[in-house]
């Protein structure tokens, strides 16, 4: 198993005065993400400019019904995209309607052929870490996207001192992730500047080794594991339809690109030292 370079595109967005990216226009900041190693790209749109800059497109999307999955597989499909992380319901679902979702999801992909990745996610059906853990039970072919912050900041992980016992209770996730979504969040804030010095950045790093350890460690680990700094800045969108999402700080206080490099060497670092 190997780490493939891929970013968020809405990272780039209204970065900071200084950073490489500041100002940057679509063509632009693709330019600057394959100078520096990037490989794939993750957005609702703009797949052709990226697959023209000589860079992989990957889709995202949102099912709320059993009955949009397939359409959107087949969309994504016809578009080439390399995989579609997905936000699944709303997180109010019973159990059989998770079910429902998650057999819609498994059609969807196996019908078109597109792989479609299930994003762990707050206000979504896999906002609970433990029903994730059961859903995955009952569909272990199922795969994940994993944003580990929305759970450490949404679950409150370190309470009670007990945050290694909850990191070994999500192996079963750890064990069908195929690709990741990175960002560093604290108990309150799911979003924060990177800090080594800080115990959050050392139960994050904790987390992604576990995850890569178990993921590679499992029957069937991808050879390529697309691996995503996702660092949003604290409003998307221009104008009138701007829309304020508050996970960077007005003005912020790092340069989230720059943050972004560092995340996808840290993941490279850490599964080369991976012991075999």
């Amino acid at each position: 198993m190997i780490i493939r370079r891929d970013i968020c595109l809405g990272g780039l967005a209204h970065l900071p005065r200084g950073s490489a990216g500041h100002g940057l226009a679509v063509p632009e900041q693709l330019g600057l993400l394959k100078e520096h190693g990037y490989a794939g790209v993750v957005t609702g749109e703009h797949w052709q400019d990226i697959r023209e800059a000589g860079l992989i497109p990957c889709g995202m999307g949102r099912v709320l019904t059993p009955q949009d999955a397939s359409p959107l597989a087949r969309r994504h499909h016809d578009a080439g995209l390399d995989f579609t992380t997905l936000h699944v319901g709303t997180g109010f679902e019973s159990d059989d309607e998770m079910a429902r979702l998650a057999e819609a999801v498994l059609e969807a992909a196996a019908i078109t052929g597109h792989r479609l990745h299930v994003e762990t996610h707050r206000a979504t059906m896999t906002q609970d870490m433990r029903r994730t853990v059961d859903l995955l039970a009952r569909f272990p072919q199922l795969s994940l996207t994993l944003d580990f912050s929305h759970w450490y900041t949404g679950h409150e992980m370190t309470y009670g001192g007990e945050f290694d016992a909850r990191l070994a209770w999500l192996d079963p996730v750890f064990a069908r992730v195929d690709s990741v979504q990175l960002r560093m969040g604290t108990s309150g804030a799911i979003q924060r500047p990177l800090d080594p010095a800080s115990a959050h950045y050392r139960d994050h790093v904790a987390a992604l080794a576990r995850c890569l350890a178990v993921r590679r460690d499992a029957p069937d680990p991808p050879a390529v594991l697309p691996v995503a700094p996702e660092l949003l800045p604290a409003m998307l969108g221009d104008g009138a339809t701007a829309r304020p999402i508050h996970y960077a700080d007005e003005p912020e206080q790092s340069d989230r690109f720059a943050e972004a490099l560092t995340l996808s060497e840290l993941a490279e670092d850490l599964l080369e030292g991976l012991q075999p």
